[in-house]
C-alpha cells in the first residue's frame, strides 16, 4: 500500500515533527480559540478544548507513524470516542482550515510554508483515512 502522503511531505514531516511537537501545547491553545470562536455558545462547556486536544494528538501521532512507516497507524477506537465525545466534521473542517494559519504563527515566520501545508495535507490523510467507510448494498 502506498503512503497516503507525499515523499516530500514525509521528509518536511520528519526534519519538523520535533520542533512541532515541543510547541503542541501552543498550538493545542491556539486551536482551542479557534474553534471556540467560530461556535460560541453553541457546545458543551469544554468541548473545543477537548476536541482541540485530541485532534493536535491525533495528528501528531499519525504524524509519527507516517514518518516510521510511511502508513498511518491502526487507532482503534478513534472514530467511536469522536463520536462519543461529539467530535465530528465541523470540528475536523476548522480544525484543518486553521491549521496552516496556527503553525505557521506559532512556530514562526521563519518556517517555510511548505511545512505547515504538509502537516496540514497530513491531517486531511489522517481524516479520509478514518472515515467510516459507506455501506455498499450488495445486488
Amino acid at each position: 500500500m502506498s503512503s497516503p502522503i507525499s515523499d516530500n511531505a514525509r521528509h518536511i514531516l520528519a526534519r519538523s515533527l520535533p520542533f512541532v511537537q515541543h510547541h503542541k501545547d501552543r498550538i493545542i491553545e491556539r486551536m482551542e480559540l479557534h474553534l471556540r470562536g467560530a461556535v460560541g455558545d453553541v457546545e458543551p462547556f469544554g468541548q473545543s478544548e477537548v476536541a482541540a486536544m485530541l485532534l493536535v494528538q491525533l495528528l501528531l501521532d499519525q504524524a509519527r507513524s507516517l514518518v516510521e512507516s510511511g502508513e498511518v497507524a491502526a487507532a482503534d477506537g478513534i472514530r467511536d470516542e469522536h463520536r462519543a465525545l461529539e467530535i465530528d466534521g465541523r470540528h475536523y473542517s476548522r480544525f484543518g482550515d486553521a491549521l496552516v494559519p496556527i503553525l505557521r504563527d506559532v512556530l514562526g515566520a521563519s518556517v517555510p510554508r511548505e511545512v505547515a501545508v504538509a502537516w496540514c495535507d497530513t491531517f486531511w490523510a489522517v481524516v479520509r483515512h478514518f472515515e467510516p467507510q459507506k455501506e455498499v448494498a450488495s445486488a
